[in-house]
């Protein structure tokens, strides 16, 4: 496209802060963005949704699928932010983090109704809640704490001075749009639309049967489904990381740090969106995992 505009972003945020209580931290903001005239591939090759050979009915049926490069996408993304953190105090320090937030997506979406329709959705990388709680503490034992605090070289060596830190991090699971495996519009298009007669959403939705499928139905040959995209959720990301260390003094020279880290504690699986076709046998199965399973290594490193 000749005279392409140029995609700009626009940035704006509010926020307080107040102190409470001893070394202790709340903070909330107000934080938004939003995207214009941004980049989109768009497609202009494509016949309207009708009978007929889909080649033979193109605009231009000596070539195939066109795409051109435009700059008709927009984008607003609006978040509330807040943070209590509590501030090294007694060798403990914790700090929790909150997000709530909308990303919203404007941008040619052919599967809604043929080349130059255009869809207003949730952005797929769309995570509406998301908390994180990171936290550390030394523990109180070896020489100059509350216990321990007269222990001998040896005890001291093996009791004293260690340290832990953890982090949880829980946010909502990734969006995915629900569709059909044909090409019920007859336009070469893939990743079409159903219509949308429910929620679609479980209560309680299992490996083998995420949403229900029985919200959605064909639409008519040759036209376009109404359901939208990114309408329903994959599975909660849930995890939790810990860490257990300690630096021992061997000589005047010489120091040796030992380190424990594990990975997904609790070994909790999140699970990845589901097939999505809604009119097939492996829509709404999940067949793969986003987490990595319990991961633990362990460290020890030298200084002299």
């Amino acid at each position: 496209m000749p005279n392409m505009p140029m995609g700009y972003d626009q940035h704006w945020n509010f926020g307080v802060q107040q102190a409470l209580g001893h070394n202790m931290v709340l903070e909330a903001d107000y934080v938004g963005n939003k995207g214009v005239n941004l980049y989109m591939g768009d497609p202009t090759n494509d016949p309207p949704a009708g009978p007929g050979a889909v080649q033979a009915r193109r605009p231009y049926p000596l070539f195939g699928a066109i795409t051109y490069n435009a700059q008709d996408a927009s984008s607003i993304y609006n978040a509330l932010q807040v943070k209590y953190e509590r501030r090294l105090t007694a060798g403990f320090w914790y700090l929790v983090s909150y997000t709530y937030s909308s990303n919203i997506f404007t941008q040619e979406t052919p599967a809604a109704g043929g080349d130059h329709a255009y869809q207003r959705a949730l952005a797929s990388f769309n995570i509406p809640q998301n908390l994180t709680l990171s936290s550390g503490y030394a523990l109180p034992f070896g020489r100059g704490k509350a216990f321990l605090t007269n222990a001998n070289r040896f005890t001291n060596a093996v009791l004293g001075g260690w340290q832990m830190q953890g982090i949880m991090v829980l946010h909502s699971g990734l969006p995915f749009t629900p569709t059909i495996s044909r090409d019920v519009s007859n336009t070469g298009i893939g990743g079409q639309f159903p219509n949308r007669i429910g929620s679609g959403a479980l209560s309680s939705p299992t490996i083998a049967d995420w949403f229900d499928k029985t919200a959605f139905a064909l639409p008519a040959n040759y036209t376009y489904g109404n359901s939208g995209s990114y309408i329903l959720r994959a599975d909660r990301f849930k995890n939790l990381d810990f860490s257990l260390f300690k630096s021992f003094q061997a000589g005047e020279r010489v120091r040796i740090d030992f380190r424990a880290e594990t990975f997904n504690l609790t070994n909790s699986p999140t699970f990845n969106p589901p097939g999505t076709n809604i009119d097939t046998s492996s829509g709404g199965v999940v067949t793969s995992t986003l987490s990595a399973p319990r991961n633990i290594q362990l460290a020890l490193k030298f200084s002299f």
